[in-house]
């Protein structure tokens, strides 16, 4: 028995020990493995490297292919720190050669080429021609990286759309945000053995991998068009010096932007003294009192719903009314008796009033939402406003007579060019879009933007009435005699609004002068809105201010298109249909 625990325990301290040893020999062999692997990877190190390839960021044209952002061919300057010699005097040299050169602090630059990385970035996106002067130096450890860096080749034009992107090609403003996923291409990381010098000697396999690059995107701008915005833009700018300025022009029948311009802007190319502010798409992100503007709108629901028609009569109170306790004045002008038609003629304010009280608050309300007043139009821009408009059951008494007329609702330039494309197409709003294609880089597949009917804001019969009606408003006795096209009917309005500030109308501080129309009239080519935000030189008003730029942008636009004058004798309204203006 005793013999048998003997054996027993001589059994179970062997069986330690064989335990004991076993363990510690895989310990051993985890280290071995461990240890290997860390010294393969920094034997590795020493005769590999790494080649970061990039393929093209799309570019953007306009609809007809001019280009509008493109690439531009550089190098990125990079030291590898294990192959820079270790003296201290031709360290020293290297630095002072590249900081003359690149333009560097040489304190940045030692700090830099003595860290402890391997690898360090000296300069991204230098230009070819200074590349090529680092190159003639052969510093050893210094090389170069193929990059690109983005190129705007029309400089300002058409800027505040296009945006731009950040030091990493990546779009942080506009379309160049907006689309990045569609515009970047893949990164391609190779492998390959290098000698003592650095010079490579061979590839891994990657090197067969293709790099892809961003699609390219065609937008429905027209260039042509859209310099002739921006310089009339311009003109109006340095006469009335506004604090902002728009003009937008759309093709009512599909919703494609043909031009969107605005004040001020920026060149993407010159990136030392960019406002940040000015980088934003202020036609979509500030809203205004369209003032005037708004009538033909409300009056069309009005037409439409069988309320009034063109010839129906209205007392405009010799140019002054009392209604909810306030009074409502027509500005300078003293109006007995005016019909509809009249009425947007004269731009009466009084008259305005009183067909929206014929109307009633939910017609009116309805209208206005039709039109697409308080909500989003969904243009591919980011950070768009809704502008505002009230629930109807938070309207006071004062509301029904003032909305009409363009106070107390708020508005962005884009909202009321895509409720007038509405006047101007039967009373068809089309969806606004700035994208017509998207070319895969790859494939070649094309994605093709296509028209689509947001809704109808009124009846084709109500539309063509309101457009008769203001072909007056350019005429002789209207408000805007300076918005006329030598040849062409326009349909159009004024609006002279008084700016909102801390809650409280400017008196006679702070305007928004506008103009909004269409040409031809009865086939518009385009709708067209000009808009100076708080003009502070010669006038305030919207037929003085906007009015004339107006003029000049549809005239030159007309005769890029080829618009002929005689194109509306085939498009007047029909004979029998006979509307009175005095």
């Amino acid at each position: 028995m005793e013999h048998g625990v003997y054996l027993l325990r001589i059994l179970c301290i062997y069986a330690l020990i064989f335990v004991g040893f076993t363990a510690l020999s895989y310990h051993i062999y985890t280290i071995q493995i461990t240890n290997h692997s860390s010294y393969y990877k920094k034997a590795k190190s020493l005769y590999t490297s790494k080649k970061t390839r990039i393929g093209s960021r799309g570019s953007v044209y306009d609809y007809h292919g001019n280009p509008l952002i493109g690439n531009l061919a550089c190098k990125d300057i990079l030291a590898d720190l294990t192959l820079i010699p270790n003296d201290e005097n031709l360290r020293n040299l290297i630095i002072r050669k590249l900081g003359i050169i690149l333009d560097i602090d040489p304190q940045i630059l030692d700090r830099r080429i003595n860290s402890n990385a391997h690898e360090v970035v000296i300069k991204n996106k230098v230009d070819m021609e200074m590349a090529s002067r680092i190159g003639k130096l052969k510093i050893q450890g210094i090389r170069l990286v193929d990059n690109q860096k983005r190129y705007y080749p029309k400089g300002q034009l058409a800027a505040n759309i296009l945006g731009m992107t950040n030091s990493k090609n990546e779009g942080i403003y506009g379309l160049e945000l907006v689309l990045n996923d569609e515009l970047k291409s893949r990164r391609l990381t190779q492998v390959y053995e290098r000698d003592r010098k650095g010079q490579m000697v061979h590839y891994n396999p990657v090197r067969s991998a293709k790099i892809v690059d961003g699609n390219d995107v065609y937008l429905t701008l027209d260039e042509p068009i859209q310099h002739i915005v921006e310089s009339e833009l311009e003109k109006m700018i340095i006469e009335f010096e506004p604090r902002y300025a728009y003009s937008i022009m759309i093709n009512p029948k599909t919703g494609a932007i043909l031009a969107l311009a605005q004040y001020p802007s920026f060149d993407p190319n010159d990136r030392n003294d960019i406002n940040i502010e000015n980088c934003t798409n202020h036609f979509i992100t500030d809203i205004y009192d369209p003032g005037s503007t708004m009538k033909c709108l409300a009056i069309g629901g009005a037409i439409d719903y069988g309320i009034v028609s063109l010839e129906t009569e209205f007392d405009c109170e010799n140019g002054y009314w009392y209604y909810g306790g306030y009074p409502l004045r027509d500005s300078g002008h003293s109006y007995d008796r005016l019909n509809v038609a009249e009425i947007i003629q004269k731009s009466s304010n009084i008259g305005t009033a009183k067909i929206a009280l014929r109307m009633g608050k939910n017609r009116l309300y309805q209208t206005l939402k039709r039109f697409g007043f308080g909500t989003k139009t969904g243009i591919e821009l980011q950070n768009e406003s809704s502008g505002i408009l009230r629930n109807i059951v938070n309207w006071d008494k004062l509301s029904i007579t003032r909305f009409p007329i363009g106070q107390g609702i708020s508005v962005t330039p884009l909202q009321m060019i895509q409720a007038y494309s509405g006047l101007a197409n039967s009373g068809t709003i089309m969806q606004p879009y700035l994208i017509d294609r998207i070319v895969n880089a790859r494939t070649g597949h094309v994605k093709k933007t296509e028209p689509k009917v947001k809704h109808v804001a009124i009846r084709p019969n109500a539309a063509r009435q309101m457009v008769h009606a203001m072909t007056a408003v350019t005429t002789e006795g209207g408000t805007a005699t300076k918005a006329a096209v030598d040849g062409y009917a326009v349909a159009g309005k004024t609006g002279t609004s008084q700016k909102l500030i801390d809650g409280s109308y400017s008196g006679h501080d702070k305007y928004v002068a506008s103009f909004i129309g269409f040409v031809p009239a009865h086939d518009p080519a385009f709708v067209l809105i000009v808009v100076a935000d708080e003009p502070s030189k010669k006038s305030y008003y919207g037929g003085t201010v906007a009015g004339p730029t107006f003029s000049q942008i549809a005239s030159q636009t007309l005769r890029y298109l080829h618009v002929s004058p005689l194109h509306q004798v085939e498009k007047k309204i029909e004979d029998n249909e006979k509307f009175v203006i005095r």
